[in-house]
């Protein structure tokens, strides 16, 4: 069989190549510290890293979803604290005011401070979120939640709605609580609801009549378990949420753990075939130059 030679010179070009083409790739698993660079280099483990890669994608999310649950909850427990504190001081008034020894004078002053609480209330009612939208509104989030309409009456403006957030692949949770559900269900001490602002409405209006109806005691009761009731109902979300946290946190981790040894670069096994492979690009250069010193027009 005749080689001519351009043939040995062809050859010895693409030996080259190749040896170079291999360095390249191996100098570059090196800086990136992958040893999958294309899906080339081993189909069956990039598919597998490209699936795992989406669920740490989807795992990440549902902990930022568990992160603004937590927030959004954390709120509402806050402002629902001071609700109470304030229901529970407008009783010690109340409490206060049944004292028969009080003048007109003294319910008066009493009645004074109860419409501050009720302003206070309202206030709270209206609480927005870091981001501005009314957290005690249901899915009405731009919309202000409770107003005054006169005469002793407020009305609700959002909806009956619960911000739903997705915390893991089987949970989902509330992350917020309708305001009509926690101002607007109290027991109106004559088997009938009412809400928390009438009832405070009302005993201020009493007051500055020098009266004090017999149902304020029970209906700031009743007012005061509504919130506690919603409280209890925060706290069991956020331990959930805790607990859905770690179990993302632990999965997440297992996640990064398989992809890892999927397509992470062995450094001592790279450095290894680095060496070998330089060793291998020199030879082919040195052959080369021999090659080329063995063509006949070097005799003609």
């Amino acid at each position: 069989m005749r080689i001519s030679t351009l043939q040995l010179y062809q050859q010895g070009v693409n030996a080259m190549l190749d040896r170079q083409a291999e360095l390249a790739k191996t100098q570059l698993q090196m800086a990136t510290g992958k040893r999958v660079l294309a899906p080339s280099d081993d189909p069956t483990a990039s598919t597998r890293v490209l699936k795992l890669s989406q669920l740490i994608d989807m795992n990440t999310q549902y902990q930022h979803n568990a992160d603004a649950a937590q927030t959004r909850l954390s709120l509402e427990d806050s402002v629902l604290s001071q609700t109470g504190d304030l229901l529970q001081r407008v009783r010690e008034l109340a409490v206060q005011a049944g004292n028969s020894t009080l003048t007109a004078n003294d319910r008066a002053a009493i009645a004074v401070e109860v419409r501050t609480r009720l302003d206070e209330l309202l206030q709270a009612s209206n609480s927005k979120q870091a981001n501005g939208k009314y957290l005690f509104a249901g899915y009405q989030t731009t919309t202000k939640p409770f107003n005054d309409t006169g005469g002793g009456s407020y009305s609700y403006a959002g909806d009956q709605g619960q911000q739903m957030l997705q915390i893991g692949p089987t949970r989902k949770l509330a992350s917020t609580d309708p305001g009509s559900k926690v101002f607007m269900q109290v027991d109106d001490g004559a088997g009938g609801v009412s809400d928390m602002f009438s009832v405070l409405a009302d005993f201020a209006t009493a007051l500055e009549a020098n009266t004090t109806p017999t149902t304020t005691l029970s209906r700031l009761d009743s007012a005061i378990n509504q919130v506690l009731s919603t409280r209890a109902s925060i706290g069991a979300r956020l331990n959930t949420i805790d607990t859905q946290k770690s179990i993302n946190d632990t999965f997440d981790l297992q996640l990064q753990k398989n992809r890892s040894s999927l397509e992470d670069l062995d450094y001592a096994k790279a450095a290894s075939r680095l060496q070998r492979q330089s060793l291998a690009l020199q030879a082919s250069q040195q052959s080369f130059i021999k090659i080329q010193s063995l063509s006949l027009f070097k005799y003609l």
